[in-house]
């Protein structure tokens, strides 16, 4: 989507894809077997490709990836089974990328292969956010013999008759316990805190939750945004009215999700919508699991693997063939040089507008402005990003200004979206985009009337058609 964008702006691109086919984590191999798409109809799709895609399994959605890059020349420009192994700035004076990048790569999981390097005049980094696993270094390792994955080892037959643990209360981890109670001999869930998870249909299951959360009024009811252009009238909401509006949304979620019909302990502690951002869309069959005992719940962090499988902080002991940590992952770039700083000290990912680093000449991230419609983020941030390359955003503050944003951005998300980790702004669909269409210049009303302009589904790629800025010459560019 990235190269797409480029091309059409005049950029010549190049893509390294370390998968055969494209698609990142929808691709063979590019996460869990099973990885199912959470997004309704209309809302997993580019603005200059509508599809029909709901809920689509990951095999749906990677074929749609696919049409969409044949349909506008990107496959023409992908170098499939290629990993990119640095990228650095051109030596030279001035500042970092000022003068270009070279890039060293060589065939995926070939580390003995001589790397070829090569020079660009830009670079997009839209490696994805879902690659690098987090695992926790618990002690006693040693001690257990049986199987220990990461969420995106999991593959076809993993769970065959065995006993299996997933440790992990977001949406991956819940998919995983629910498809180890049909496969597995028994499957028990581990998590440290009952996150909150939007069903497919609010309002007692009678509406899809695009309509009740995905439009303007619906994140009115959010924390006001941090950036002050993107804030109107209707979002000075008061804070009353707020908490009364979402003390109803919870009691409507609690019941629309049935979760309602489980434990105390096993339904969110904290209110909405503080815990929002963290929020998928609820498995179909998790609770059904639960109440008819095929997933053993268990609310407690991990302290230590035994030799029958982990002792937990509660003192129990959780038996277990197979261990599946879906416990996230680290948002890094290990190919970059170390002297493109785009990390603080708290690992948050320190990038204007979430795309660009500070300082930093010809470089953009794709990807790492995560909504929860993210295939509408990312379009609308190469968007951006093309306009940023092109010097055609209406503005564009200098490093100290930039720096500036982040801090105060990054105070803001700490505050309204605790452990987002500087990349994730949640909820924020419509907002987020408002953002970037007031720095390209263009109107973020995309609805003929208002009734439609508040109160039907905005956070969608559908309203976003025509945004290519005009052609000119090319330059080279890459998107990894």
């Amino acid at each position: 989507m990235a190269a797409k964008v480029l091309l059409e702006s005049g950029f010549e691109v190049t893509v390294f894809d370390k998968y055969r086919r494209v698609g990142g984590i929808w691709s063979p191999g590019g996460c869990y077997d099973g990885l199912a798409n959470q997004a309704s109809l209309r809302l997993f799709e580019f603005a200059d490709l509508p599809n029909r895609l709901h809920y689509a399994s990951a095999i749906e959605t990677q074929h749609y990836l696919e049409e969409y890059a044949e349909n506008f020349g990107v496959l023409k420009r992908l170098r499939p089974g290629t990993e990119v192994v640095a990228v650095r700035p051109v030596d030279g004076p001035g500042r970092a990328g000022a003068s270009g990048w070279l890039v060293e790569s060589r065939p995926a999981g070939d580390k003995a292969a001589q790397a070829e390097n090569e020079a660009f005049d830009y670079v997009v980094v839209a490696s994805g956010a879902h690659h690098h696993v987090r695992v926790p270094n618990l002690p006693g390792r040693e001690l257990f013999g049986g199987t220990v994955l990461h969420s995106n080892q999991v593959s076809a037959g993993t769970f065959e008759g065995r006993r299996v643990v997933v440790v992990g209360g977001g949406k991956s981890a819940l998919d995983l316990a629910t498809r180890a109670a049909r496969e597995a001999v028994s499957a028990t869930l581990v998590q440290r805190k009952v996150n909150w998870m939007v069903p497919e249909r609010l309002l007692f299951g009678l509406v899809g939750y695009k309509w009740i959360l995905m439009t303007r009024f619906g994140e009115a009811l959010l924390p006001r945004y941090h950036d002050p252009a993107c804030v109107r009238p209707i979002d000075r909401l008061g804070e009353r009215v707020k908490r009364a509006l979402w003390w109803g949304i919870a009691r409507d979620m609690i019941i629309s999700t049935g979760l309602y019909r489980l434990p105390r302990r096993l339904r969110p502690a904290n209110p909405l919508p503080f815990h929002l951002a963290h929020a998928g869309v609820m498995p179909r069959g998790y609770v059904r699991s639960v109440r008819r005992g095929q997933i053993t719940a268990k609310v407690s962090a991990v302290e230590a693997f035994t030799q029958a499988g982990l002792r937990l902080a509660t003192g129990e002991e959780a038996a277990a063939d197979v261990i599946v940590f879906a416990t996230g992952h680290h948002k890094v770039f290990p190919f970059l040089d170390p002297r493109v700083r785009v990390h603080d000290s708290a690992e948050r990912i320190r990038l204007y507008r979430g795309i660009v680093p500070p300082g930093v000449e010809q470089l953009g991230f794709v990807g790492f402005r995560q909504i929860f419609n993210n295939i509408m983020g990312m379009e609308l941030s190469a968007h951006w990003l093309a306009r940023y390359f092109l010097g055609a955003l209406r503005t564009t503050p200098d490093e100290q200004k930039m720096q500036e944003a982040i801090d105060s951005r990054l105070a803001w998300q700490e505050r309204v979206l605790p452990g987002s980790g500087g990349y994730d702004f949640g909820p924020y669909d419509i907002h987020s985009a408002d953002e970037l269409m007031h720095d390209m210049g263009l109107p973020s009303r995309r609805a003929r009337n208002l009734l439609a302009e508040y109160l039907l589904p905005g956070g969608a790629a559908y309203r976003y058609t025509g945004l290519t800025p005009p052609r000119r010459r090319p330059s080279t560019g890459i998107v990894t």
